[in-house]
């Protein structure tokens, strides 16, 4: 398959239920054989970020008064830990490779335009960080970012949004390294907050569109099983 062709809609998906299956099955061949995170999460970006916006605009060409639902964002946070870390001594390491006060989320690969680098995964303070934080890992689908409490705007345009975790097994796709740290007796600042049971949040999948009520629940569950394949076809 030429990898671009992945993003290609085929005549016959009309309804959003075979847009998600169809999705999820090019998601899955395109991320078979490979397991590194950055690269499959730059493809996923890539494909759910082309893919939505192609079947917005089918739908509005076959649905008379049917406005296209605008993806303008579509990417990952992930928690700091999963990123590589600086060797440099300390007096010259950068503010942003200094020991964090709370869990954090960094920027990872996405589509669209620049965005906020880092977000405190603490409920609270915004969609992402509440997606991030709030237990038992759920979806925040938001019909109106201005009325969300703490919503970060990295991008004016953005007038709804969905966030997923990405929820993982400690015990299957998470390194050895990490397994220790979430089962120390005192678990790190970094990783705190993450869930005490097998399933650990690990980053969410962020969706930003350009009209309110962009996302409904059947994205929200399309969304979830596309996040459960991404987050289990990657080691972390």
């Amino acid at each position: 398959m030429v990898h671009a062709d992945a993003a290609t809609i085929p005549d016959g998906v009309k309804s959003k239920a075979e847009f998600y299956d169809h999705l999820h099955a090019q998601l899955s061949s395109l991320l078979d054989g490979q397991r590194n995170w950055v690269t499959n999460l730059s493809n996923a970006s890539s494909i759910i970020y082309a893919s939505l916006n192609r079947f917005q605009q089918r739908l509005a060409k076959s649905q008379q008064g049917y406005q296209a639902k605008t993806v303008n964002w579509a990417g990952f946070y992930l928690l700091s830990p999963l990123f590589p870390t600086s060797d440099a001594p300390a007096s010259s390491v950068s503010s942003t490779t200094k020991p964090l006060l709370r869990p954090t989320l960094w920027l990872g690969p996405f589509c669209g335009l620049p965005a906020c680098q880092k977000i405190n995964s603490v409920p609270g303070r915004g969609v992402c960080a509440d997606a991030s934080a709030l237990l038992p890992p759920r979806a925040v689908r938001v019909d109106r970012t201005d009325d969300y409490p703490g919503h970060i705007a990295c991008d004016s345009a953005s007038q709804s949004e969905i966030v997923i975790p990405l929820v993982i097994s400690r015990s299957s796709h998470l390194s050895r390294q990490h397994v220790d740290a979430l089962s120390s007796v005192e678990v790190p600042i970094e990783w705190q907050g993450r869930g005490n049971d097998d399933e650990v949040i690990i980053g969410v999948l962020d969706i930003d569109c350009e009209q309110v009520e962009g996302f409904d629940k059947d994205d929200e569950d399309g969304l979830t099983r596309i996040t459960k394949l991404i987050a289990t076809s990657c080691d972390w």
